[in-house]
């Protein structure tokens, strides 16, 4: 339950961020960077957006899963009593931070360093193997 709440306060974030960025914010917005941190591409800034409802649509498939977790036909019957629905939920609020910061670096509000979205990404994996771990041992 506390990593819905603070997922719903990231995306809440991130929601804010686009919207003053829309209201107020630069014409164009940073759309990518090289891997050295600097913007190579730009766009309207309308783009920014798509980012609230990819967060939002993220956590809906992660609560989704939670709550039915063996809705898929692409998981054989001996891997879905291995699988542990809450470790995903577990790390959402990581995977969600990594697009905050996303969103406030494409605003210019903080400056890129790929280290950060990369080390979410990697903590966020560290974290589910560690769960999924834990609850097989259980």
């Amino acid at each position: 339950m506390k990593s819905k709440i603070l997922s719903l306060a990231i995306i809440i974030a991130i929601t804010i961020i686009a919207l003053y960025c829309v209201l107020n914010g630069p014409e164009s917005i940073i759309l990518h960077w090289s891997f050295a941190g600097e913007a190579d591409s730009y766009g309207p800034k309308y783009l920014i957006l798509a980012l609230p409802v990819i967060s939002f649509i993220v956590f809906l498939l992660i609560v989704n899963q939670e709550k039915h977790p063996y809705d898929t036909s692409l998981v054989s019957e001996k891997n879905r009593k291995n699988r542990n629905p809450k470790a995903l939920c577990d790390i959402m609020p990581i995977l969600l931070l990594a697009i905050l910061y996303i969103t406030a670096c494409s605003v210019q509000i903080i400056s890129m360093s790929s280290l950060v979205p990369f080390s979410l990404i990697i903590i966020a994996i560290i974290l589910f193997n560690y769960k999924l771990r834990k609850s097989r041992k259980l």
